[in-house]
């Protein structure tokens, strides 16, 4: 891949390891080339899936957000449904 290399966030991490998770995965290759990363990038998070999944439970909501790179206000706009 030329130029800068792209990071998958949080909420795509998840996504990957629930498709490699499947009964017949789609390959590794196949599901990098979806995300515009090398292969080894998904080999990583397959490998890390566990510690991706701990630290997905642990993360507060406004972490969350954050980390998966919600849209910008979101949160507020949950924040402020909470308090009607």
């Amino acid at each position: 891949m030329s130029g800068k290399a792209k990071r998958l966030n949080e909420s795509q991490r998840l996504e990957v390891i629930s498709k490699l998770s499947q009964t017949n995965p789609p390959s590794k290759r196949s599901i990098a080339r979806q995300y515009k990363v090398s292969d080894a990038t998904i080999r990583k998070v397959w490998a890390k899936r566990e510690v991706i999944h701990k630290r997905s439970d642990l993360m507060s909501e406004e972490t969350k957000y954050i980390k998966f790179r919600a849209p910008v206000g979101r949160f507020q706009d949950m924040e402020d449904k909470l308090y009607l």
